[in-house]
């Protein structure tokens, strides 16, 4: 393979641009997030130190109890289902991967709801999409009980509805499925965040 004049200085001036970006953005007080260069500003060990000395109450879970219910309030059922499971679980392989904390510094509590709005409505009346509504109302406290962080997050996934019972079932369970993952991923960067500028 030979090297023309002009990869050479194309060569060149990407390496150089790489440096300068980078000497820009350690001027401009940049850090990264997460790994051994993630120092909080107190000193108090690294972000990701901070995130693996939370322990995780299990989520508290709402929703109708009839997987096609209207979601009514004489219905609404209060208990622990598959998706605060996931999202426990996702939670706890992104904060702390090797376990809960023998010695908790932090507690975090989730409170989560569900909603199901119709986007696309058939003439018939008949929904032909819908939105999926996962919330998540998180707190932050100390081992002492003070709080941190009061926060709410929330992950939106569209399904289409087949009007076939087994198939909607599906497709609706893998939207809270994977709302669940999403709410856990911005649970994490908001806390991630708030130790960043905080810790």
């Amino acid at each position: 393979m030979s090297w023309s004049r002009r990869d050479i200085l194309r060569l060149g001036a990407t390496g150089f641009a790489l440096m300068a970006g980078g000497s820009l953005l350690s001027a401009c007080g940049w850090k990264p997030m997460y790994g051994n260069a993630s120092t909080t500003p107190s000193g108090n060990g690294t972000v990701d130190a901070n995130l693996a000395a939370i322990a995780i109450k299990s989520p508290f879970w709402e929703r109708d109890a009839a997987p096609f219910g209207e979601f009514s309030e004489s219905g609404r059922a209060k208990y622990d289902a598959r998706t605060s499971q996931i999202l426990h679980n996702a939670l706890r392989d992104g904060l702390n991967p090797y376990g809960q904390p023998s010695q908790p510094a932090y507690g975090l509590t989730i409170k989560l709801t569900e909603s199901i709005r119709r986007t696309i409505t058939a003439e018939s009346g008949d929904a032909r999409r819908e939105d999926l509504v996962l919330a998540a109302s998180f707190l932050l406290a100390d081992s002492k009980g003070n709080e941190l962080l009061l926060e709410r997050t929330r992950s939106i996934l569209a399904y289409t509805v087949l009007q076939d019972p087994y198939q909607d079932l599906i497709a609706r369970n893998d939207a809270r499925d994977r709302a669940a993952r999403q709410v856990a991923e911005l649970i994490k960067l908001r806390l991630s965040s708030y130790f960043a500028t905080n810790g």
